[in-house]
């Protein structure tokens, strides 16, 4: 009885040893985004490292983190300075007008209502599939966004539930922001749940035949 209660491979310790690597990849995450313009970076290394080291139990946390962290630094620093500049520019531009014509009840002013709304879908999903890609795949910048435009629309409910989790997670951090510690990991790894099926798509099983992509990748779980 005590040695199945005290057992590391039971239930119990491995759910308190992934909630370890969660706080401790959270921290992590925080910690690599003070400079905010590495906060790309920092979310690339995030899911990369929860999925391969949380999920998939290969290697450790944090060694994974760091290797994706300085693999992409630089694509993730542009990544997050283009999606902040295209931000500040929306909120200036899109949300005053949003507001103004919100209640007019003319139906041009509905239609640029629609308009306003999908452009804050594409600037909002994008970087949900984008940061996952650019962690998967070595490929130029504007290959990965055009493969993360084509992933937001072939999948748009999973877009959608996958925003509902950021939003959520946001509020959250604006609620209480000791909350920090947990709630980056923890929101990735959901994230990972919704887009992990859909990135496994993209790869060829001709691919890791040749042995060009690693089997990882492509485990359930």
């Amino acid at each position: 009885m005590l040695e199945a209660i005290f057992n590391p491979e039971n239930a119990f310790f491995c759910f308190v040893n992934k909630m370890l690597d969660l706080i401790l990849l959270s921290l992590l995450w925080a910690l690599c985004c003070l400079p905010v313009v590495t906060a790309g970076a920092a979310s690339t290394a995030l899911y990369y490292a929860v999925v391969k080291s949380v999920r998939r139990q290969r290697s450790y946390p944090v060694r994974e983190f760091l290797r994706s962290f300085r693999a992409n630094l630089k694509k993730g620093i542009l990544v997050h300075v283009l999606c902040m500049a295209f931000t500040v520019m929306m909120l200036y531009s899109d949300v005053p007008l949003f507001l103004a014509f919100l209640d007019t009840g003319k139906w041009q002013d509905q239609a640029l209502l629609v308009l306003i709304a999908l452009k804050a879908l594409l600037l909002l999903g994008i970087p949900c599939w984008l940061y996952p890609l650019l962690s998967r795949f070595g490929e130029k910048l504007p290959k990965l966004a055009e493969a993360a435009l084509v992933m937001l629309v072939r999948y748009l409910p999973v877009t959608c539930l996958s925003l509902g989790v950021l939003i959520g997670a946001g509020l959250l951090l604006f609620w209480e922001p000791l909350l920090v510690a947990v709630i980056p990991g923890v929101a990735t790894l959901l994230l990972s749940f919704l887009l992990e099926p859909c990135l496994r798509k993209l790869i060829r099983q001709e691919e890791v035949r040749d042995g060009q992509t690693d089997t990882w990748y492509l485990e359930k779980g």
